[in-house]
């Protein structure tokens, strides 16, 4: 009997979240967890998209605002109820909220609210991750345990209109860079795919099917702090 290989993601939905996640089960994933705080859209549109990849694929849902970090510790158990006994080999996560307004406009809570959903929440769900990351890895070496973040170009190159995003950014990415440096020996690949632009279907490069293929071969190649995907 073949093992049930599981992908998480955090902050699905449609574009770069479902592609990606469909992208994983195209190679042989057949358990996806989909998480977001759009419950309806969760079951009626990002469950289907990720179906139509296989037809032996397994899709839960469950409803989770990233915002809120004291319900993620109850959400993360019920994902360990649904994955007992499985390989849980990736994380993705993909929350970001992108709001423009003048560099000295926001509000202090907009940008706390930003910091909670894309930094303090990636930290809370990397605390329950890496340790089940590295059981896999200790039990299955030849697996390749991942824990995926998607960030931009505005770590090194900030909008002053996305202000607020900009700063989380950076720090998102450099707690990634902790974790690829901290856990890297025990086999567990942590990084970060850059996504320098806006995405949209009709864009070369900056399309989620491509963004999500380029996401697949990161996993695969299992190495790098990250990826970069340009216009």
């Amino acid at each position: 009997m073949s093992p049930t290989r599981t992908i998480v993601a955090f902050g699905s939905g449609p574009g770069i979240g479902n592609h990606t996640v469909a992208e994983f089960v195209s190679h042989g994933f057949n358990h996806v967890i989909l998480l977001a705080r759009n419950e309806q859209r969760l079951e009626n549109e990002d469950a289907a998209f990720v179906s139509k990849a296989s037809s032996n694929v397994k899709v839960d849902t469950l409803r989770l605002d990233l915002s809120d970090t004291t319900s993620i510790p109850g959400v993360l158990k019920k994902i360990d109820e649904l994955t007992e006994g499985e390989d849980l080999e990736v994380v993705f996560f993909n929350a970001a909220r992108i709001n423009q307004s003048g560099v000295l406009e926001v509000a202090v809570e907009e940008i706390h609210e930003d910091f909670k959903t894309t930094t303090l929440a990636l930290y809370v769900v990397a605390q329950w991750a890496v340790p089940r990351l590295q059981q896999l890895k200790q039990s299955k070496p030849s697996s390749k345990p991942s824990l995926l973040v998607t960030n931009s170009h505005l770590p090194w190159a900030p909008v002053p209109e996305l202000l607020s995003l900009s700063l989380v950014k950076a720090a998102q990415r450099n707690m990634v860079q902790s974790f690829n440096q901290a856990f890297a020996e025990s086999g567990v690949h942590a990084g970060l795919i850059s996504v320098e632009g806006v995405v949209a279907p009709e864009n070369k490069n900056l399309n989620p099917k491509n963004i999500a293929e380029k996401t697949y071969a990161f996993y695969e190649a299992a190495e790098g702090l990250d990826i970069r995907i340009q216009e």
